[in-house]
């Protein structure tokens, strides 16, 4: 902030010796902002003003009543003034007091356009990532629509980094976040090559034996693929157009009295039971475009989980700041 004074504004001076001296003037001032909840943050700006030249025995500064005027104040688009506070301090320097007056401004972001424009695009596109793994590997357009996210993400990333502070003290919780969801799409592109790498390979190539037991007994599990089930089911009833699986001659068999009673009921129906657990060391034999496809199941939790996560804690912590 410059000098307060101008020449051509005069004084009043009134009988007593009270002179009045009230200079005009805009002043642009800078107070440091921390952009960690942007664009749910709220600012706290300090400005001050004392007489460098001038000691407090000689010139004394005193707050008005109110001691700012905000009756002339019109409301601003982007921020909302929330309170004024002024205090009257004294600086010391070179063992001499100077009068000064401290003016402090609470200011909070109106959030609203940047909801609109930036944050609700953002969750949006965060979910093309998702989607990659949706699309089935003959379609020829995994590959364009991953690198379209990614690309995405960067001019957003861009965008959201012209429109805020550049500082190093804080860091946005916003831009972490579009970094974040920015790796994990570039992550996308790198396994989704390798999915229809996997997809498209020779089928006459064996499947190793160690990838063989780690999509039997990992892969299959935990994407509940239609070869197994997510949890062991016994003495369950299908229609007779399914596959039936049939016990084991040493396996146990108890029916309830109510699964067979109805004679209705064995015509259209036949009863499948689980030896899942008579033969937990046999391994299925998987082609490399049932792998490519379990992989595909498997990264699409993976992915959904990571993004939700991300989302959930970065908005989560933005909205209890507001």
């Amino acid at each position: 902030m410059s000098v307060i004074g101008d020449e051509k504004t005069l004084m009043r001076m009134n009988g007593t010796g009270f002179v009045a001296w009230t200079p005009g003037g805009i002043y642009e001032t800078n107070c440091d902002c921390d952009v960690t909840y942007y664009p749910f943050d709220t600012q706290i700006c300090s400005i001050v003003l004392s007489t460098w030249a001038y000691t407090s025995d000689e010139i004394s500064l005193q707050l008005g009543n109110p001691a700012v005027q905000t009756s002339m104040y019109s409301e601003n688009g982007e921020w909302e003034l929330l309170s004024v506070f002024g205090q009257n301090t004294t600086t010391t320097r070179e063992t001499k007091n100077f009068s000064r007056l401290m003016f402090t401004l609470t200011l909070r972001r109106r959030f609203l356009f940047h909801v609109l424009n930036t944050i609700l695009p953002v969750v949006v596109m965060a979910t093309l990532i998702v989607l990659v793994f949706k699309l089935p590997p003959e379609s020829g357009e995994r590959i364009g629509m991953s690198l379209t996210a990614v690309l995405t993400y960067a001019v957003y990333l861009t965008l959201i980094s012209d429109n805020i502070p550049r500082t190093s003290l804080s860091a946005c919780i916003l831009s972490i976040y579009l970094a974040i969801i920015l790796c994990l799409s570039a992550l996308a592109v790198i396994l989704t090559i390798v999915v229809l790498d996997l997809y498209f390979n020779i089928e006459g190539d064996d499947v190793p034996a160690w990838l063989n037991w780690f999509t039997h007994h990992v892969m299959v599990n935990f994407s509940c693929w239609k070869r197994t089930t997510c949890c062991n089911e016994r003495n369950r009833i299908t229609p007779k157009d399914k596959k039936q699986v049939l016990p084991s001659s040493n396996t146990d068999l108890k029916l309830g009295a109510s699964q067979v009673a109805n004679a209705e009921l064995g015509k259209n129906w036949n009863l499948t039971f689980d030896t899942s657990s008579a033969d937990d060391n046999t391994i299925l034999e998987y082609s490399w475009k049932e792998i490519a496809l379990i992989m595909d199941k498997c990264f699409l939790y993976i992915f959904t989980f990571l993004v939700l996560l991300a989302t959930l804690v970065t908005f989560i912590t933005l909205g209890c700041n507001y």
